[in-house]
């Protein structure tokens, strides 16, 4: 595993030049947790591709919607190390509606696929809370570098932003990887509510802002 040292990096606010990089990037993140070999049946031909196709059209949805994209960039040549979107209530969709998006996926990832996706992505909304709140709805560290405090290096710097709007309640993401429970809760975040995924749980967290004002008190 290549080594890395945090002042050869730096966190910034990411472009559409990105693009190509986040889909490498979170490809290699994603096609081994749970959650996406049971939404695309890792089990059937055709994984990698359904995967690729997915994480193509998400990020695609996501960049035309104007969320943020934050990313860990090596200083020396712009390499793409980690990546996070998040995004505010004003973003909270219904994906079953996104027409253009679902007939992208179906013809890409297929029906089946396409439909647990959209379950999936709906129940999660649905469990989260009226109130302003941030959402982080990608996410992901290189295999390579990961385990060197770039993933904490990143969040803390969404952190940073999210915890100065005083109307937000705080940042809520999910994962069905249990694995990485400890390192979600050493920053904070608790677990809000547990979902089920086929024989999976979902786990959707909420980290509380230390900065928010009720101001229905």
């Amino acid at each position: 595993m290549p080594l890395i040292a945090l002042d050869d990096v730096a966190v910034v606010r990411l472009d559409d030049r990105f693009n190509r990089q986040a889909r490498s990037l979170l490809y290699h993140s994603y096609k081994d947790e749970p959650t996406f070999k049971y939404l695309l049946d890792a089990q059937r031909p055709g994984y990698k591709q359904r995967i690729r196709a997915t994480i193509r059209e998400l990020i695609g949805l996501h960049m035309d919607r104007g969320e943020f994209i934050f990313g860990v960039v090596h200083k020396a040549d712009d390499r793409l190390l980690g990546v996070a979107f998040f995004s505010d209530l004003q973003l909270k969709m219904d994906i079953s509606k996104q027409l253009f998006w679902r007939l992208k996926m179906i013809l890409t990832a297929g029906f089946e696929s396409t439909r647990r996706f959209v379950d999936y992505f709906n129940d999660v909304q649905e469990s989260l809370p009226s109130k302003n709140h941030r959402m982080v709805s990608l996410i992901g560290i290189h295999p390579d570098f990961q385990k060197q405090g770039l993933g904490k290096l990143l969040l803390e710097s969404i952190h940073a932003i999210t915890d100065q709007d005083e109307n937000s309640i705080g940042l809520f993401l999910d994962t069905g990887n249990n694995r990485y429970l400890d390192f979600y809760q050493s920053l904070s975040y608790e677990v809000f509510t547990e979902l089920p995924l086929g024989q999976l749980k979902e786990f959707v967290l909420y980290r509380p802002n230390p900065n928010y004002i009720d101001r229905t008190a």
